[in-house]
């Protein structure tokens, strides 16, 4: 009962809730207007048809367009209302997060960047160091994680010998044995006058953690800071999510990949059968292209103005390393476009990995294609999916991909949250991008390119584990009843939206 009520009272429910009744209040006075004002249809016709051009005029995703379309025209006086509400708003404080973003690139020096003979693997750097305002560098050695547990040891390690700064920002925190054992340091390192800073996403950590779990931290003198807080009211702000995973160690260290702060991510905790994910660290030059993507965050939230001045470090010949961000905000896609990228340019092979494959036709068209001029193009798909909508999503691709010769494999073990890219053994990147409208347009994402380094090889290993743990998926496992296929068809229709 106490849980019960717990749940009935928690801010996750009472702003769902408020939500939902915004809803219902739409429904009921376009039910009233409608019943007593017979130009009131026309004119929501009217209104329908002017949105759909402004929504056709838009610069963004097409298959977003298509979504929204859909939904005016099909339900022209909700679809208006809605639409009016959520994409005709601006991010309240665009102008300045767009200041900052570009501030990353007063924070690199892109004429010392080492060159890439490589014409294609230059021409992929080439378009970071450019949109991503990230240079590559060398100067870094880097250590690729094949799952959760082995990233928590590591981590866990370095943050005991940290001696200046410690910078987490993570999508979800939640309560267990992970944040616990990072959170006895935190406090023990604050105490000890290291600065901590923790950054974590609202509606990725709501109902998991809250400002109890962070007092002792803060007592100690560590700060912390939500991003986009959940509000109880109808806006397309919600959207913007902060999905990367980041932790900076006094700039000379940073982890980052898919792996957030939970226990289902080290398999204490089981939810969707083995959790597989991946991590990668860096230690050097690299680690402070992260100090600067946290940083320049932490000053939009909280207006403090960091000097953003890159330390030596020692020289490394441990091959290529890129990290980059992605913002919503600025019109260049960056996360979306270097996975194309590595997908079209790619000779011999090109493996991916991702839990989420909800993909417009452009995407597609680049993966389909690859396949079609005889390079080995593989995708690997969680068996056990931990969101069956999007799940059903991703099988609708399933026959256009196989009859493109693309190779679909599903981790039998459990769930793959793993997101990597490999092209040819020479070049490949690990983040926090899912193949999904939400990484490419919504969220705030990041990632690392390596090339030319031993890594990669680590990389591909376990890729290759990855697969013997994993079922492929024929055109007859594909297929499906008429009614599943039209149920899926729809649901790719408005996935943009979801």
């Amino acid at each position: 009962m106490k849980r019960i009520l717990k749940a009935l009272t928690s801010r996750l429910f009472l702003t769902s809730v408020s939500l939902l009744i915004q809803f219902a209040i739409i429904f009921v006075l376009i039910a009233y207007f409608n019943s007593i004002f017979v130009y009131y249809y026309a004119f929501s016709l009217v209104l329908s048809l002017i949105l759909c051009v402004h929504a056709i005029n838009k610069n963004t995703n097409s298959g977003y367009k298509i979504a929204w379309l859909l939904l005016i025209l099909v339900l022209p006086i909700f679809g208006a209302t809605v639409y009016l509400m959520l994409e005709t708003r601006f991010l309240s404080k665009k102008k300045k997060m767009l200041e900052i973003t570009y501030r990353i690139k007063d924070a690199f020096d892109n004429k010392s960047a080492p060159r890439v003979n490589d014409a294609h693997v230059g021409q992929q750097i080439n378009y970071i160091s450019e949109f991503a305002y990230t240079p590559p560098v060398k100067n870094t050695k880097s250590k690729y994680f094949s799952g959760g547990e082995v990233f928590l040891e590591s981590l866990l390690s370095d943050l005991k010998a940290a001696e200046k700064s410690i910078y987490l920002e993570y999508f979800i925190i939640k309560r267990g044995y992970m944040w616990d054992e990072i959170s006895r340091i935190l406090v023990e390192k604050a105490k000890m006058g290291v600065d901590v800073r923790i950054i974590y996403d609202d509606i990725g950590s709501i109902g998991q953690i809250g400002a109890r779990d962070f007092r002792e931290i803060k007592e100690a003198g560590g700060r912390v800071k939500v991003f986009n807080r959940f509000k109880p009211i109808i806006s397309s702000i919600q959207n913007n999510r902060d999905h990367r995973k980041i932790c900076v160690i006094d700039t000379k260290i940073a982890y980052s990949g898919g792996i957030n702060v939970g226990d289902e991510y080290i398999n204490l905790k089981e939810r969707f059968g083995y959790f597989k994910d991946s991590g990668i660290r860096l230690e050097g030059e690299g680690a402070y292209h992260f100090w600067v993507f946290f940083l320049t965050l932490w000053e939009f939230l909280t207006n403090e103005r960091a000097e953003l001045k890159k330390p030596s470090y020692e020289k490394i010949d441990e091959g290529i390393c890129q990290p980059y961000t992605d913002s919503p905000i600025d019109r260049e896609h960056v996360g979306e476009n270097v996975y194309m990228n590595l997908i079209s340019k790619a000779r011999e092979y090109v493996y991916i990995s991702t839990p989420y494959f909800v993909v417009d036709d452009e995407m597609l068209k680049i993966i389909t294609n690859t396949a079609k001029r005889g390079v080995d193009v593989r995708i690997i798909l969680p068996h056990v999916p931990d969101k069956r909508l999007v799940n059903q999503i991703t099988k609708s691709y399933y026959l256009r991909l196989i009859d493109a010769g693309v190779k679909v494999y599903e981790y039998k073990k459990g769930f793959n949250h793993s997101k990597i890219v490999i092209a040819d053994g020479e070049i490949a990147t690990v983040g926090s991008v899912n193949f999904d409208y939400r990484s490419f347009y919504l969220s705030f994402e990041c990632g690392v390119l390596l090339y030319n380094s031993s890594t990669i090889n680590d990389i591909l290993n376990d890729y290759n584990n990855m697969l013997s743990e994993s079922v492929k998926i024929t055109s007859e496992m594909a297929s499906a009843s008429l009614l599943t296929r039209l149920a899926r068809a729809v649901l790719a229709a408005f996935s943009p939206l979801l």
